[in-house]
């Protein structure tokens, strides 16, 4: 009889495990932490990503926003989680290739610490000032920092905001004054205001801006003019080639995460980024679909990050 039981009770212990490991995911809450404000570019794909998600799951998702230091916080807020799936880190260049660069040294490594789920979008930075400001076209505003005693100001939202300036500075041979801020909705703020003279904003967050009148656009960074701003030039057009640049966003997670898992997350968001409601929003902030696989997203951060080095080389940024 006690060994009968004995058998028994391991059987039902054994069926507990076996049940408890093969839970479905997702069984609970998903956290999305974006490293930007509510307001940005990346943000508002963020918020349209976990819709899709609780939809497609039938979970509930959460936007948390942890803006600051070029993104460096909410990395580390990711690391400090299990890597279970549910802390899903919805980033951009900052994080995973520029900041290698931009930084003595880094509280985390990019390729190490973080295993890449799907890619989202690309999206360019375009030159923007208050309707006001003199320069008119991107040659004039050339001429306009050049008979200037004082610098020009720029500021930045991010490290593809800071990096698309300083290479238009180096390529354009003039001088200008970083103001970096925790997001680009604050730069657009202080352009507004008339507190810095510039600023290369993504169109997402400039978008309303534009649109009132109260923001105008001297060129595009990409390589193609704009389908929503078909009458900007790009930098090349505007007489400044090798000036191009474009900032991208992807979903990560933390290394370690099982790989079923990350493959049922890669799923769900590169049924978000194929779904033709997506590639309607995405044109529409001045973006394009960036459906990459997790091998795919791989490859692209390196070469990304090979290319970050690139333009801190020529703009010579100096390390933080």
């Amino acid at each position: 009889m006690r060994r009968r039981v004995a058998i028994i009770l391991g059987l039902a212990a054994l069926l507990v495990g076996t049940s408890a490991s093969a839970e479905v995911y997702p069984s609970r809450r998903i956290n999305l932490i974006v490293p930007f404000p509510a307001g940005s570019a990346t943000d508002g794909v963020t918020r349209r990503l976990a819709e899709s998600m609780r939809i497609e799951t039938g979970a509930t998702v959460l936007v948390e926003n942890k803006p600051g230091a070029d993104g460096n916080l909410a990395a580390l807020a990711v690391l400090k989680a299990d890597a279970d799936g549910y802390t899903v880190f919805v980033t951009t260049n900052s994080t995973q290739s520029a900041n290698i660069n931009l930084f003595n040294t880094l509280p985390y490594d990019p390729a190490a610490d973080f295993a890449p789920v799907a890619g989202i979008m690309t999206i360019p930075m375009m030159l923007a000032v208050k309707p006001e400001f003199p320069a008119k076209t991107v040659a004039e505003f050339i001429a306009l920092a050049k008979s200037r005693q004082k610098p020009l100001s720029f500021g930045s939202g991010n490290t593809s905001s800071r990096g698309a300036a300083e290479l238009f500075r180096s390529r354009a041979g003039i001088e200008m004054q970083h103001v970096p801020y925790r997001g680009m909705p604050q730069a657009l703020t202080d352009v507004l205001a008339g507190e810095i003279d510039c600023v290369f904003a993504d169109p997402a967050s400039a978008q309303g801006l534009i649109q009132d009148g109260k923001l105008r656009v001297l060129a595009v960074t990409s390589s193609d003019r704009l389908s929503g701003l078909p009458d900007i030039p790009t930098l090349a057009q505007a007489g400044l080639p090798g000036a191009e640049l474009a900032a991208w966003v992807g979903v990560f997670v933390r290394a370690g995460t099982p790989s079923d898992i990350v493959a049922k997350l890669s799923q769900v968001v590169l049924a978000f980024v194929n779904n033709k409601e997506t590639a309607a929003y995405l044109e529409s902030v001045g973006a394009k679909p960036f459906p990459a696989s997790p091998d795919a997203l791989r490859a692209f951060e390196e070469a990304d990050t090979r290319r970050w080095a690139e333009i801190v080389a020529i703009a010579k940024i100096e390390k933080k």
